[in-house]
């Protein structure tokens, strides 16, 4: 299959405020990583990643992504390409419902069957054993979905702005208390309708193993579209962190001080059982 490939500049304009910028793990991936983006579509999916695939021997991890309701990737740029620049292929479903986690779990066996394919861009370039599954409201209910409903395909999951139960359809239910990868329960402040501190808190504490929840100061349900705000320094540090192994993200997140825990432009930390 021929896939229509953009190259694109990814230049996020973002400004660390005082209290970030004496955050230096958050400032470092907040901005736009070392790898120029390509985009491309197939069908069902958009596809951001690295353009020179695979240069010096890299294999990339794979992210797939699961939009909110009635959302397309295209209204998240900021994150999706952000992460393709710090060396993630990620692949977003164009579907607009993706909780039930299906159309993610699908995404992801594409970039994998792309990987073994000797006519594709991606071939031999990706890191298969190395998948995460990330998403926004709805998406973000699929992404939990995904980790519990794939036997095993997923290693890490980063559901943002996850809905408290009464806004979860019975055919988009999840269990947090499946999970058995390392999750990462990102909110917002100012999320108090749909995706409040009290619902997080209750989903990891369900969680049995490895977890880590923030809520950043000011975001609303929706910061994180566009170009993503204040999310993008530690959702980039924790993917790098569990899926391309990198020690400083992980002080982020896990030692004896994590740098999340005293940055002043988060709330409602806490971490339990991370490497």
């Amino acid at each position: 299959m021929k896939l229509l490939v953009l190259i694109v500049a990814v230049s996020l304009g973002l400004q660390a405020s005082p209290a970030q910028a004496a955050d230096t793990i958050e400032a470092h991936y907040e901005v736009a990583g070392p790898w120029t983006v390509a985009t491309a579509d197939a069908p069902g999916y958009k596809l951001y990643y690295p353009a020179d695939l695979g240069a010096g021997g890299v294999v990339h991890p794979i992210v797939t992504w699961g939009n909110g309701t009635n959302a397309v990737p295209g209204q998240y740029p900021g994150l999706l390409n952000q992460l393709a620049s710090w060396g993630f292929a990620v692949v977003a479903s164009t579907d607009t419902t993706t909780g039930t986690g299906s159309e993610m779990i699908a995404a992801a066996q594409y970039l994998i069957a792309r990987n073994a394919d000797a006519a594709s861009v991606f071939h031999g370039k990706l890191d298969v054993t190395k998948v995460g599954a990330v998403g926004h409201s709805q998406g973000a209910g699929g992404a939990v979905n995904t980790a519990t409903k794939s036997g095993g395909l997923i290693d890490t999951v980063v559901p943002i702005a996850l809905p408290a139960p009464v806004w979860v359809s019975a055919g988009d239910s999840f269990s947090v208390s499946q999970l058995t990868c390392p999750v990462l329960f990102a909110g917002g402040s100012g999320d108090v309708l749909i995706s409040p501190n009290s619902a997080l808190q209750a989903y990891y504490d369900q969680v049995p193993g490895a977890a880590a929840k923030a809520l950043l100061k000011g975001a609303g349900h929706n910061t994180i579209q566009g170009t993503g705000g204040g999310f993008l320094g530690y959702v980039t540090a924790w993917l790098m962190y569990q899926l391309q192994g990198d020690t400083y993200a992980r002080g982020a997140f896990a030692g004896t001080s994590p740098e999340l825990n005293t940055n002043a432009g988060w709330q409602n930390q806490t971490e339990k059982n991370l490497p």
